[in-house]
């Protein structure tokens, strides 16, 4: 028994192992204007996607943090991805923000969407966005 647990913990941990080492494929970089309300800001998203199809990313909001996004996901036209957005002064408590978006076209160049608070409904902000060169 103790033989098959090593064995599968083997396993796995090579699974993860090359996963990790697959090389990365494509790097698109996005000016996301997010609106709140009137007032825009600009933050940049980054998307890497790996020789094993797997999306990884991460965002910079100027001026306040920079994070890893999660839960990146591509299916057609549409892109999903959660934000942990960290307390700060204007912040009390933590936040997981929840993207969802639509590209324009199967380009990916352009994509429209709303940010929600994780596993909630309620508006936080729209977006925008432009693929950068």
């Amino acid at each position: 028994m103790k033989k098959l647990l090593l064995t599968i913990a083997l396993t796995l941990t090579t699974a993860f192992a090359n996963a990790a080492l697959a090389p990365l494929t494509e790097r698109k970089i996005y000016g996301i204007h997010l609106y709140f309300d009137e007032t825009e800001f600009i933050d940049v998203l980054i998307i890497n996607r790996f020789a094993d199809g797997a999306l990884k990313g991460e965002m910079h909001v100027p001026n306040d943090f920079d994070g890893p996004v999660q839960n990146v996901k591509i299916e057609g036209n549409k892109i999903t991805f959660d934000l942990l957005v960290p307390k700060n002064l204007s912040r009390p408590t933590d936040l997981m923000f929840h993207y969802e978006g639509q590209f324009f076209d199967a380009t990916q160049t352009q994509l429209i969407g709303f940010v929600t608070i994780k596993d909630q409904s309620g508006f936080v902000a729209s977006f925008t966005g432009f693929l950068r060169n």
